[in-house]
Parts: C-alpha cells; sequence; structure tokens
C-alpha cells in the first residue's frame, strides 16, 4: 500500500478511535436509544464502568496510532474492539451499525498495509 495513503489512514483511524474514547466520557455525540435486549446490555456496560475501560483503550490506542508509536500493537487493540461494536450493533442495533463498520474496515485496512508486521502472527 502506498505510504501517504497509509499514513492518512492510520491519522484517520486514530482521530476516530480518539474522539470515540473521548466521547465515552464527554459524551458530546449522542449516543441513541438501543431497543430490547441491546438497550439492557448497554445499560449494564454503561453502570459497570466497561464502557469507561473500552473508552480509555480506544484513546490510547488512538493516539498510539496519532503519534506513530507501537503502531501493530495499537492496530490489534483497536480491530478488536471494533470487531465487537460491530457484532454488537449487527445482533442488537442494526440501524446503527455503520460506525462500527466503517472503523473496522479502517482497521483491517491497516492491518493490511502494515501485514508485514503481522506476518509471524498470521503463521501456522
Amino acid at each position: 500500500m502506498n505510504p501517504k495513503i497509509t499514513m492518512g489512514l492510520r491519522i484517520l483511524f486514530g482521530l476516530f478511535c480518539l474522539i470515540f474514547g473521548i466521547n465515552k466520557f464527554a459524551h458530546f455525540l449522542p449516543m441513541p436509544s438501543i431497543p430490547g435486549d441491546g438497550g439492557t446490555l448497554m445499560g449494564i456496560y454503561a453502570t459497570s464502568g466497561f464502557l469507561k475501560i473500552i473508552g480509555v483503550l480506544e484513546i490510547i490506542g488512538g493516539l498510539q496510532l496519532l503519534i506513530d508509536k507501537y503502531v501493530p500493537l495499537a492496530i490489534t487493540l483497536m480491530v478488536a474492539i471494533m470487531f465487537n461494536a460491530a457484532i454488537f450493533h449487527a445482533l442488537h442495533d442494526p440501524p446503527n451499525i455503520v460506525g462500527a463498520i466503517v472503523g473496522l474496515v479502517m482497521g483491517l485496512a491497516l492491518v493490511y498495509a502494515y501485514k508485514d508486521r503481522f506476518s509471524s502472527m498470521l503463521s501456522a
């Protein structure tokens, strides 16, 4: 992948993670209400502090991507979070899945861009 495209994608994904991580504390982006079991589960996540832990990980991962340090570790953490967000929305909140899918696609594109750094993990 072109190094300039990789850098732009890394910065964009870093900002994406940083903004959504900070939002878990500052609540500047509205969170739509989720019906049924998904809403119950999200309520448990919010009251238990689980969302705050995810927010901290997103902030740290976003900053790592922005300052270009420990990028493979940041990508690994952020793709795992984005994968779980996509699964949650697919099962409980399909109308609001777009953000999770965008984040997951950016993360997976970075995995591809840094495939040489992941090759030992992906070999049999």
